[in-house]
C-alpha cells in the first residue's frame, strides 16, 4: 500500500572533485529546513569541478542517491544542483533608466524597468548567464542608494552582479543528471550560494570572505554591504595537499585518513611524535608528525596565499569587518583558520551549517563538508520544493507455518514429526553448528590499532597478520574437524548403544 507523504521536499546535489553529496530536507514551520539525510560518496571523473567522465561521476551520484532515498524513505526524481570550478565567474555591468514620474520620485515599477534591462543583456559566446543581482542603486547625484523607491532623481541607474558559467561545462553535468534520471530543478553557482548557511546577514553588510575549501576547487564569496560583490573559483583544493602527500610514499588510499587523523596545517602547533604506516608492501613506514605537518603547511599556504590576492585584487582587503569565513571539507583540517590568519591578518573561523537549519538537525550536518550541499537546500527551498516519488508503507512480516506446527492436533503425528526431524537431522545440525562455532572464533579476534600517544600504529583494517596460514585456513580446520565428529564410524564409538 502506498502512503502519500503530504511534507515539501528539497533534494540537494553537491558534485565535487572528490564526493558526491546527496542532501534532503523539509520545509517546517518558520521556513527553517529540517535535514532528514546527508549522505557522501567518493567520486573520480571530476577535475577542478569539470566532469571528466560522466560514466564514474553517473555511479557515484546513483550510489549517493540509492542511500538517501533509503534513509529518507522517498524515491528522488528532481534536484537543485550546485556547481563551480575556473570556467564559472562573476562580471559586473552597470546600465539606467528614465524615471517615469520625477515628480512623484522614483517607483518599484522604474525598478523593475531597469532589472528586465538587465535580464536583455547577452552573455559573451561560450558562456550562460546563471544568475543576476543589483549591487547598488544610484541616482543623479551619484551617491549610493539601498532602496531607490521614494528617492528623487531623474533617473536611477545600478550596477549587476552577473553569474558566468561556460556552456560546455553545465553541459555536462547536465549529462550526468539525465543519465541517472533525476531532473535538475534549478542549478545554482557554488560560491553565490554557499556563503546562505554560514554566515548572517550582519556580517553580510559589514563584509564578509566565505572561503569553501573543497577537493579541486576553493571558491571564495565576498559580501559587502549586504550584497554579493565579487565570486572566484580557485583550481586547488584539498586533493593537492592529498598528492603531497602521496608522493612521500604514503599508499593513496591512507593518505586521507592520515591527513585528517593527524595532519596540522601549522608545524608550531603540531606535537612532536612518530606515526608507523603499514605500506602496501605490508611494512611499517615511519613518518614524524612534524613532516607531515610540513607538506600540508606548505600547500595550505598556497591555497591562503591565492584566496589573499583575490580578495586584495577585488578591492576588499580592508572592508571585511566580519572576517573570512572558511567552510568544505578541506576547512575540517586542523588549524586550518590559524594559517589562514596568519597568511591574511584577518579574524578566520570555521564553519558549519546553521543558518536556516531546524536546531534537531544541526548534528546531522555538524561538518564542513556538507555545508555547501545544505546551502544549495536552503536556496532552492526560496524557489520551490522538489517532486518526489510516493512512500510505500511496510507491510507487516508474515511468517512461514512449519510442518510440525501443523500437525500439532494430533499428538502422536507431532512426536513422530519431531523424532524424523531430529534423526534426518541430528548429523547435519551437530556440523553446523561446528561451522558455526569456528566461524564465531574468526570473527571474535578483529585487528586493533594501538592507542600509543607517541609512536601509533596506522594501519588498515585489513592488513592482518597470517603466520598461521591466515583465518580462513584455520576455519576450514574447525570445519573438518567438526564433520568428522558428526560422521565418525560408529565402531569407534565408546557409548556401547546400536539403534
Amino acid at each position: 500500500m502506498d502512503k502519500v507523504d503530504k511534507r515539501s521536499y528539497v533534494i540537494a546535489v553537491d558534485v565535487g572533485s572528490s564526493n558526491v553529496v546527496v542532501a534532503v530536507g523539509t520545509v517546517a514551520e518558520g521556513g527553517v529546513l529540517n535535514i532528514e539525510t546527508v549522505v557522501s560518496e567518493p567520486t573520480e571523473g571530476v577535475s577542478a569541478g569539470m566532469v571528466d567522465n560522466s560514466k564514474s561521476v553517473g555511479m557515484a551520484l546513483r550510489r549517493a542517491r540509492e542511500r538517501a532515498e533509503k534513509d529518507a524513505g522517498i524515491t528522488i526524481t528532481d534536484a537543485y544542483v550546485g556547481i563551480s570550478g575556473k570556467f564559472v565567474r562573476s562580471a559586473r555591468y552597470t546600465d539606467h533608466v528614465f524615471v517615469e514620474d520625477v515628480d512623484n520620485c522614483i517607483s518599484q515599477r522604474d525598478v523593475n524597468a531597469l532589472m528586465e534591462r538587465m535580464r536583455n543583456v547577452k552573455a559573451a559566446d561560450g558562456e550562460v548567464i546563471m544568475d543576476l543581482f543589483p549591487i547598488s542603486y544610484r541616482g543623479d547625484t551619484g551617491a549610493e542608494m539601498k532602496n531607490p523607491v521614494g528617492c528623487y532623481s531623474k533617473q536611477l541607474s545600478s550596477t549587476y552582479n552577473f553569474i558566468l558559467c561556460e556552456h560546455m561545462a553545465k553541459d555536462r553535468l547536465r549529462r550526468v543528471f539525465l543519465d541517472a534520471g533525476i531532473k535538475i530543478k534549478g542549478m545554482f553557482a557554488n560560491g553565490a550560494v554557499v556563503a546562505d548557511s554560514v554566515v548572517s546577514t550582519d556580517e553580510k553588510e559589514e563584509g564578509v570572505a566565505v572561503v569553501d575549501i573543497g577537493g579541486g576547487v576553493t571558491d571564495v564569496a565576498i559580501y559587502y554591504g549586504g550584497a554579493l560583490r565579487h565570486v572566484v573559483s580557485i583550481p586547488i583544493g584539498g586533493s593537492a595537499v592529498n598528492g603531497d602527500i602521496r608522493a612521500y610514499g604514503i599508499p593513496e588510499k591512507q593518505v586521507e585518513k592520515l591527513k585528517t587523523r593527524y595532519g596540522s596545517a601549522v608545524v608550531a602547533l603540531t606535537p612532536d611524535d612518530i606515526i608507523q604506516v603499514r605500506s602496501s608492501s605490508r611494512s611499517l613506514k615511519s613518518i614524524l608528525r612534524l613532516n607531515l605537518a610540513a607538506v600540508i603547511e606548505a600547500r595550505m599556504t598556497d591555497i591562503a596565499e591565492y584566496v589573499w590576492n583575490e580578495i586584495r585584487e577585488a578591492g576588499f582587503a580592508k572592508k571585511l569587518s566580519a572576517g573570512i569565513v572558511l567552510t568544505g571539507g578541506g576547512a575540517a583540517l586542523k588549524n586550518a583558520d590559524e594559517l589562514f590568519h596568519r597568511v591574511t591578518g584577518q579574524d578566520v573561523r570555521v564553519a558549519c551549517a546553521e543558518m536556516g537549519v531546524a536546531t534537531e538537525s544541526l548534528e546531522k550536518v555538524a561538518s564542513p563538508a556538507f555545508t555547501l550541499a545544505v546551502s544549495i537546500l536552503i536556496d532552492g527551498a526560496q524557489v520551490g520544493p522538489c517532486p518526489v516519488g510516493n512512500v510505500r508503507a511496510e507491510e507487516p512480516e508474515r511468517k512461514p507455518v512449519r510442518a510440525v506446527e501443523k500437525t500439532a492436533e494430533n499428538p502422536v503425528a507431532a512426536a513422530d514429526a519431531a523424532k524424523a526431524h531430529v534423526a534426518g537431522t541430528g548429523a547435519v545440525t551437530g556440523a553446523a553448528a561446528g561451522m558455526a562455532g569456528a566461524a564465531a572464533a574468526a570473527k571474535s579476534d578483529p585487528a586493533e590499532i594501538p592507542a600509543d600517544p607517541v609512536s601509533e600504529d596506522y594501519d588498515d583494517d585489513d592488513d592482518i597478520d597470517s603466520n598461521e596460514g591466515g583465518w580462513f585456513s584455520r576455519l576450514r580446520e574447525k570445519a573438518r574437524r567438526a564433520f568428522d565428529e558428526a560422521f565418525k564410524n560408529p565402531d569407534e564409538s565408546d557409548d556401547g548403544d546400536d539403534y
